[in-house]
């Protein structure tokens, strides 16, 4: 590996491939946190904090999902 030279290229992937890990394990406390409220027999003012608290989850999951999807997209035009 000393021998190969480290591009931009292969660090945006790098990069994103990171990202994309770490999107997957986010999407699985989503996952558990819906769970949670499908099944939660809470006060209706937690609920509604839980509610929009997922709902604020979603968003910059989607956000993340950009992020990712701009560091490979900018790779792949390096080529």
């Amino acid at each position: 590996m000393e021998n190969q030279k480290i591009t931009p290229q292969c660090i945006l992937f790098k990069a994103a491939n990171q990202v994309e890990d770490k999107r997957e394990e986010y999407k699985e406390v989503l996952l558990q946190l819906k769970r949670m409220l499908k099944r939660a027999e809470l006060h209706n003012e937690w609920n509604e904090r839980l509610s929009h608290t997922y709902e604020q989850m979603k968003e910059y999951a989607l956000f993340v999902q950009s992020i990712e999807t701009f560091l490979r997209s900018s790779a792949r035009k390096m080529k």
